[in-house]
């Protein structure tokens, strides 16, 4: 329950995040937080929904490594659109 209840309040704080995104002057931060938070879900989903948290260790990895891999792209696709803005 205390995880669906974590799940349920990272949601609400990624859409709250979402809403100020469609401004072209947010911080970077902004955009670093919701990938931060997709992440931190993907991790709670992985290990307490799908039962993965005593799971085989190498699943386990893969399907961490796997939204973690996106994020890390994203970002760095944010931050170079943020240091061309700049340049």
């Amino acid at each position: 329950m205390r995880t669906w209840i974590f799940l349920l309040g990272m949601v609400l704080l990624g859409m709250l995040l979402a809403r100020e995104l469609h401004d072209t002057t947010v911080p970077l931060g902004f955009a670093l937080a919701l990938l931060l938070l997709a992440v931190l879900k993907a991790r709670l989903v992985v290990l307490d929904f799908l039962g993965m948290r005593f799971g085989p260790r190498p699943l386990r990895i893969g399907l961490l490594a796997w939204p973690s891999f996106f994020a890390l792209v994203a970002a760095a696709k944010a931050l170079i659109g943020a240091v061309s803005l700049v340049g």
